[in-house]
């Protein structure tokens, strides 16, 4: 962890729990505010609206009684005025008459000097007349009341003669009232008229004392002016009111909808700090925190589960406390460089724990840059993938190296091969590539199992490694093939030294399960720049050679030629040949005889594949049948063969000849293990007889005999078919496997029969066959007698059939006929 380190934050290492649902929360909560502060301005203005309507209803009545008091302080002041003065003398009219309320007075009526008659008018009716026009006039009444009155018309209605008694009382000095008059609204009010000495004058026959409540005076007020203002009023401050509400709605619901977004973007930002310190904490991956100058201010949990250091062992220190000294320092100037220019780095390192065990991690460093555009933090985190390299290293391991002997498989082969090839040419040496095949694996892993075969291939590798240098390559191909690359060497005598030193290694003995097993090896080699400039080129060619190793018998090391690559293209080309022959059928079968040795009576033939190519001519079987076995073709050539001899030796038999029928089996034609089922059909559908038909296995392939094989050895013979050893004396082994096996025929190679007339060893042996065979009740046939001295050795040795050149040659079908009629005749010529 080599990135930079401060004190942690009180609280950082608390419990972090997530606020759910904290959104919608604080849009409740600003939409509660909001609602309470439409609701308190509502109120607010709503009270401001009921204390000015209240304000204005106020306003009218007090205007009103402005109106009232200011009549009735005119009522009063002209009473006085027009008491103090006398009264006031007016012409007598039908609106003035003579006061009949004021008749007790002497000077009531008078006539002036002119002659001009005048009546005394009483100032209570110049009121009372002045008022009527006032209230015509503007609308306000006012009148004179008393309980003890003058005139009728200034009686006191009940009201009015409460209010006076009131005032007599000292209780009231005014009193108000609205009441409804001539269906209209009036503000009423009285208030008393005190008794003075210019109103005796009028009334003092009334009995009021001066300063004695004498009535009232009563004024009347139309409400209608002022409700109508009123109204005009309440409408004003309702709508400014209005105006005001809804201004202050606007403004309320601007500052709930910016406080709510206030409120969401605070509580978002906690979720945010809430959700960072619960994933820091929770996260899955070990993670650091630093400041700009690399001192540790946070870890995780994982962190110390991850390393073994507690937070408070590293807070404050540096992330190099993880340093495990795997890398270089180009690797942390890499690392900086990245980080520097991108402001991130994420890649595999290697740290070290707390014990100081290593520990491979996968790790993410990212730069916190500030507003200025300086580092605030490093931030990073990791992950323990130790397990994950192992498993690639391990997966990389099996992708280029071989599970059983551990030497580089093929893949890393070529790779090396191709670096070998580059280095020799940079540095102009030499390089050399061999080829090695075993020679006796199949027979090992046949016959001992496939875990005998394994342990030999591991044997045989580190036989190889012991052989080269340190500095050499040895790969295993695959099966039984394995090759080692030679690097520099100084001629290709070098070569050659390390492959004999190879045939001698793997010449030794092999212990197996207790057991000791032979192999040997042949061994192709190219040499580096003389045959070839590429991998590919020197592979191809060493595998040529070791063909050509393994072709001139084995055990053996070949060099490269040009010739051995013109071979091997006409073996591909005779490849493409077979294939096309046995798929058309180009097959023709010869047949050999095989005579009594003692009678001369033909007793069958041996039916031999012949194939003629359209370009090369005849082809020889001892070309053709090992690449048909090498290229698995040889079953189906045989079974060929075994049709055309089964419905030819019919055709014999019709003929009214006796004779046997011989085919030739390979081991390939029991690797499927229906070689019954197959013979069983061709007998089926040629109608050939089962005793007639003998079939004959290599004594090489009775040797590697497995149990399965057997098996099919036994279901061949309940077919009544008999069974025939060929090339018996090659294998080079006990004999003892012959009481083993459901074999009635011992065929003798013609190794033995060839110098039998010359070598008394190969007569001894030849002897010794026929008598074991016989113990065993086999019957015994020479092959390859060529020579009369030959035949009456094994005469003497009591053989049983002889077959060779001496006799005949194979033949087509068409010269069997005429063969028979000659050696028929030549025989009784011969009794």
């Amino acid at each position: 962890m080599p990135f930079p380190r401060q004190t942690p934050e009180d609280g950082w290492t608390d419990e972090i729990a997530l606020g759910l649902g904290s959104f919608p929360a604080a849009r409740r909560l600003a939409l509660r505010y909001t609602a309470l502060a439409i609701l308190a301005w509502t109120l607010l203005l709503g009270g401001s609206l009921w204390w000015n309507v209240e304000q204005q209803e106020s306003i009218a009545f007090g205007l009103a009684l402005n109106s009232a008091r200011s009549a009735f302080d005119k009522d009063v002041a002209y009473r006085a005025w027009a008491s103090g003065h006398g009264g006031v003398y007016v012409d007598p009219t039908e609106k003035t008459p003579p006061s009949p309320w004021m008749a007790h007075l002497p000077d009531r009526d008078l006539v002036t000097t002119e002659g001009r008659q005048l009546t005394l008018m009483n100032p209570a009716y110049m009121l009372r007349e002045m008022m009527q026009d006032y209230g015509d006039l503007y609308g306000i009444k006012g009148r004179i009341v008393g309980i003890v009155y003058l005139n009728p018309n200034n009686e006191a209605d009940s009201w009015e003669a409460d209010a006076i008694r009131a005032f007599e009382t000292g209780k009231e000095a005014e009193r108000l009232a609205v009441s409804d008059i001539d269906g209209q609204s009036y503000l009423r009010l009285i208030k008393p008229f005190i008794m003075e000495q210019s109103c005796q004058k009028c009334h003092g026959h009334l009995g009021f004392a001066n300063g004695s409540v004498r009535g009232g005076i009563g004024v009347s007020v139309p409400m209608a002016p002022y409700k109508n203002a009123e109204r005009d009023a309440v409408r004003s401050v309702t709508a400014s009111h209005g105006g005001l509400w809804l201004l202050g709605l606007a403004g309320i619901l601007t500052i709930g909808r910016r406080s709510a977004s206030r409120l969401v973007d605070k509580a978002m930002a906690e979720e945010e700090n809430r959700l960072a310190a619960h994933v820091f904490r929770y996260a899955l991956e070990a993670t650091i925190i630093t400041d700009g100058r690399g001192r540790i201010l946070r870890v995780n949990p994982v962190f110390t589960e991850l390393t073994g250091f507690a937070a408070d062992e590293v807070i404050g220190g540096n992330p190099r406390i993880l340093r495990s000294d795997h890398h270089d320092e180009a690797f942390y100037r890499e690392m900086w460089h990245s980080i520097s220019t991108t402001g991130r780095w994420q890649g595999e390192i290697w740290n070290r724990r707390r014990d100081g065990s290593i520990f491979v991690a996968w790790e993410s460093i990212v730069a916190v840059k500030g507003d200025d555009g300086e580092v605030r933090y490093f931030i990073g985190s990791f992950s323990d993938i130790t397990e994950q390299v192992e498993a690639q290293r391990h997966i990389l391991h099996l992708a280029h190296y071989d599970m059983l002997t551990g030497l580089p498989n093929r893949v890393l082969f070529q790779d090396r091969l191709e670096r070998a090839v580059v280095h020799a040419l940079r540095h102009d040496r030499q390089a050399a590539l061999l080829f090695i095949d075993l020679d006796g694996f199949k027979k090992v892993n046949d016959t001992m199992g496939h875990r005998a075969g394994d342990d030999l291939l591991k044997e045989v590798a580190k036989r190889l490694c012991h052989c080269v240098r340190m500095t050499d390559t040895v790969a295993r191909l695959g099966g039984d093939e394995f090759t080692i690359i030679l690097d520099e060497i100084v001629s290709p005598g070098d070569a050659a030294m390390i492959a004999d030193k190879i045939l001698a290694e793997l010449a030794l003995p092999v212990v197996i399960d207790g057991r000791e097993v032979f192999v040997g090896a042949s061994i192709g080699i190219s040499v580096y720049p003389e045959d070839g400039k590429s991998g590919e080129d020197l592979l191809k060619h060493a595998d040529t050679a070791m063909y050509q190793a393994k072709a001139a018998g084995k055990g053996r090391h070949n060099f490269y030629s040009a010739e051995m690559t013109q071979r091997e293209e006409r073996r591909l080309e005779m490849e493409s040949a077979l294939r096309l022959a046995v798929e058309e059928a180009q097959f023709d079968v010869h047949y050999q005889p095989k005579a009594c040795l003692r009678s001369g009576v033909i007793t069958g033939f041996e039916a031999l594949a012949r194939w003629t190519h359209p370009t090369f001519g005849p082809v020889s079987p001892a070309d053709f049948i090992p690449l048909a076995e090498e290229i698995h073709l040889v079953e189906r050539i045989d079974m060929l063969v075994l049709r055309k001899a089964c419905r030819q030796g019919r055709v014999w038999l019709d003929s009214g000849h006796q004779l046997s029928m011989a085919v030739n089996l390979s081991g390939g034609d029991f690797r499927d293990g229906d070689l019954a089922q197959k013979v069983a059909q061709v007998l089926a559908e040629t109608h050939f007889p089962a005793d007639r038909l003998e079939l004959e296995i290599t004594e090489t392939f009775v040797l590697d005999l497995g149990e399965r094989q057997r098996e099919v050895l036994d279901s061949l013979k309940r077919l009544g078919i008999r069974l025939a050893i060929d090339d018996f004396g090659t294998g080079y082994s006990s004999l003892s496997y012959l009481k083993r096996l459901p074999v009635d025929t011992l065929k003798i190679d013609r190794s033995f029969v060839r110098d039998l007339a010359r070598d008394s060893r190969d007569m001894m042996l030849v002897g010794s066959i026929i008598g074991i065979a016989h113990s065993l009740g086999l019957k015994v046939v020479a092959e390859g007698i060529e020579e009369s001295d030959q035949q009456i050795i094994l005469l003497t040795q009591e053989c049983d059939e002889m077959q060779g050149y001496l006799l005949a040659k194979p033949m087509p079908a068409d010269q069997v006929k005429i063969f028979l009629m000659e050696h028929a005749a030549v025989s009784k010529e011969t009794l």
